[in-house]
């Protein structure tokens, strides 16, 4: 029992000294300037940013279609911004439009939003995938 105490005590203090150090090690490395909005690129058949989460063939109906609002025209605000540069506020926007969304327009909102310049915020942009893929996952009646 006591050399298993041991190991355990030694597991938690090398798993301490490797937070340390990645501490220290994200606080040396450089600070990214904000980045420049994002050129807005036609979809082909080959890339798109969505084809882990959607078919090919529902990314390429949108893709030469025009730019569709979902009423949620105040998201233009947020053209060009980085995905980890909002705060708590501004991800609420995106989250209050997210949730009010029918099942069949969460992919078309994402294009849209692709469309417009506008990266969503990182917990937004895992909140939807996580409903796209639920909506996908549930049986087709």
């Amino acid at each position: 029992m006591i050399p298993a105490f041991y190991i355990f005590v030694a597991m938690v203090a090398v798993g301490v000294v490797l937070y340390l150090l990645d501490l220290r090690s994200r606080k040396n490395e450089p600070q990214e300037s904000a980045p420049e909005a994002p050129e807005v690129a036609d979809c082909d058949a080959d890339c798109c940013s969505t084809h882990e989460v959607c078919p090919s063939e529902m990314i390429l109906e949108g893709c030469n279609a025009e730019i569709v609002y979902f009423d949620d025209e105040e998201l233009d605000a947020f053209k060009g911004r980085a995905a980890d540069a909002y705060t708590p506020e501004e991800e609420e926007q995106f989250r209050d439009v997210l949730y009010t969304l029918l099942p069949a327009d969460l992919l078309p909102w994402e294009q849209s939003m692709k469309k417009r310049g506008i990266i969503l915020p990182s917990a937004i942009r895992n909140e939807f995938v996580m409903l796209y893929a639920e909506q996908q996952n549930k049986p087709q009646r």
